[in-house]
């Protein structure tokens, strides 16, 4: 339930899009992400343009041509980066870190026991 606390606790008005990652929450996802490569022509568009580009259609549910130009790198980028990502594991080893972290900061272990037997 919310509560004006909460509310406060958790408004996203500083942001330009909700979908939009505070810097705090980039600090912690901006480590999991692979390295740019050092070959090739430098990149157009940081990793976090590009991220918080797929939060924005991931949380509106929104298809790939509804990416609003000029806001976000073009929809090929964030596509190609979203399909390499996913084909490399990247989502699911970021869901796990998260999942980690967010179970040592409420004091618990990284992993229960069960978790350690897989």
């Amino acid at each position: 339930m919310w509560t004006d606390i909460t509310r406060r606790q958790y408004a996203r008005a500083e942001l330009l899009l909700p979908s939009d990652l505070t810097d705090a929450e980039w600090a912690i996802l901006e480590p999991l992400l692979p390295p740019r490569g050092k070959l090739g022509r430098p990149p157009v568009w940081d990793y976090r343009q590009i991220v918080e580009a797929i939060l924005y259609l991931l949380r509106g549910g929104l298809p790939w041509r509804m990416l609003p130009p000029g806001l976000f790198p073009p929809m090929t980028t964030v596509q190609h980066y979203f399909y390499r990502w996913s084909a490399m594991g990247l989502w699911k080893s970021i869901n796990h870190a998260l999942l980690l972290m967010a179970r040592e900061a409420i004091g618990r272990e990284a992993l229960s026991q069960r978790g350690r037997h897989r």
